[in-house]
C-alpha cells in the first residue's frame, strides 16, 4: 500500500495590512523631514548663511524626496485602507489561500485554463514595477488570480505554468480523442487533426510551434519544405500555453516523423 506523501510547498507570500500601515508612517515621516529640511535652507539662505547655489540644490533634491515619498505614503496608505491579511501558498498538490473568512482550497485538477497575464520591469532579481495578474480559471467557472501582491510575478508565474501545463495539457489531450476541439484564443483552436489560426487550417504534418520571449508563434511548412510564421500570439492573450505545448510537440512528432529522424542522423 502506498503511503501519501506529504504536500510540498513551494511558495508562500504572506501579506499582512499593519506593514503598509507601517510603511505609510514611515514614508510620511521622510516627506515630512525633507519639507522641514528644506524650510531650514531657505531660513538659512535669507540670512546669508548657504551659498544660494547650494540652497537651489538642495531645494530641487529636497522637492524630489518630498515628492516621491508622499506618492509612496499615499500608495500605503490606500493599500492599508483596502488590502486585507492573507496569506498564499502555493504546494505541489495544488493552492490554498488563507483570509480572516477561512481558507480556499484548489486542487490542479481544478484547474481548466491558465493564462500567464502578469508583466513587470525588473531591475535584475528584484522588481521595480508589476501589472496584470496570473488567471486559474476553474472548474466550478470561478476564476483565481495571482497578482503582484503575492511577489514576484517571474517566480509564481514559472511554478503556474509547470503544474497547469501538466493538467490542462491531460484535460485538452481527452478533449481532442473524443474529437472535439480546444479553442486557446479567439483564432487559436486545437482540432484533432491540426490547429486553425484564423481562418487558416493547417495540419499536423504541416505545423511547427515555437515559444519564446513570452511570444507563441504559429509556423506552417510552405512549398519549399521551410515553416514560416503564420502568427505570432504572446501569452497574455492564450489560454493553456503550456498544456498547447506539450500537446502539439508530441503530436507534431508523430505526423512528422521524417524531419525528426533526419534530425537523430545529423
Amino acid at each position: 500500500m502506498a503511503i501519501p506523501q506529504k504536500p510540498k510547498l513551494l511558495y508562500q507570500a504572506v501579506i499582512e495590512r499593519r506593514k503598509f500601515i507601517r510603511r505609510f508612517v514611515w514614508s510620511l515621516l521622510a516627506a515630512v523631514a525633507a519639507i522641514g529640511a528644506g524650510v531650514a535652507l531657505n531660513e538659512a539662505a535669507n540670512r546669508g548663511l548657504v551659498d544660494p547655489n547650494v540652497v537651489q540644490a538642495g531645494s530641487i533634491a529636497s522637492l524630489v524626496v518630498v515628492v516621491l515619498f508622499g506618492l509612496r505614503a499615499l500608495i500605503n496608505l490606500s493599500l492599508s485602507l483596502r488590502q486585507r491579511s492573507e496569506t498564499l501558498r502555493i504546494f505541489d498538490k495544488g493552492i490554498i489561500l488563507q483570509t480572516k473568512k477561512g481558507e480556499q482550497k484548489i486542487g490542479w485538477s481544478q484547474v481548466t485554463a491558465f493564462r500567464e497575464g502578469g508583466s513587470g520591469i525588473y531591475l535584475g532579481k528584484r522588481p521595480v514595477v508589476q501589472w496584470g495578474a496570473h488567471r486559474l480559471k476553474l472548474q466550478t467557472g470561478k476564476v483565481f488570480n495571482v497578482s503582484s501582491k503575492y511577489g514576484d510575478l517571474r517566480q509564481t508565474g514559472a511554478i503556474l505554468r509547470r503544474y497547469a501545463a501538466h493538467v490542462t495539457g491531460i484535460q485538452m489531450g481527452q478533449t481532442l480523442r473524443a474529437e472535439k476541439p480546444v479553442k486557446l484564443n479567439r483564432s487559436l483552436t486545437v482540432w484533432p487533426g491540426g490547429v486553425e489560426v484564423g481562418k487558416q487550417e493547417i495540419p499536423w504534418s504541416e505545423v511547427e510551434v515555437q515559444l519564446k520571449n513570452r511570444n507563441l508563434t504559429i509556423l506552417r511548412k510552405n512549398a519549399k519544405g521551410k515553416f514560416k510564421p503564420v502568427r505570432r500570439y504572446n501569452v497574455k492573450q492564450v489560454d493553456n500555453v503550456g498544456g498547447f505545448m506539450e500537446i502539439a510537440t508530441g503530436t507534431i512528432r508523430n505526423h512528422q516523423r521524417e524531419r525528426f529522424e533526419k534530425k537523430r542522423e545529423i
